[in-house]
């Protein structure tokens, strides 16, 4: 190989050692600590009490009315 070769390997082997470096390092400091779980279970629970408000009145068949009415609009129907 020549000289122009080995020096353009060693410096994209720099580049891409570096990024990995850098890349690996963010990401462990952007790891959740514990507090997911409890989001998720709350996270969960809002959109269940939503699904059943909105099951309970005629405003989740008024919002699916207004769905279908724009997407057949859209579809030309």
């Amino acid at each position: 190989m020549s000289n122009i070769t080995l020096k353009a390997a060693a410096t994209t082997q720099v580049y891409v050692n570096s990024w990995a470096k850098t890349t690996v390092a963010h990401m462990q400091r952007r790891r959740d600590k514990g507090q997911g779980a409890i989001e998720y279970v709350g996270i969960t629970i809002l959109v269940v009490a939503i699904v059943v408000a909105l099951l309970n009145t005629n405003m989740g068949t008024s919002i699916g009315n207004k769905f279908k009415e724009k997407i057949d609009s859209v579809l030309n129907k």
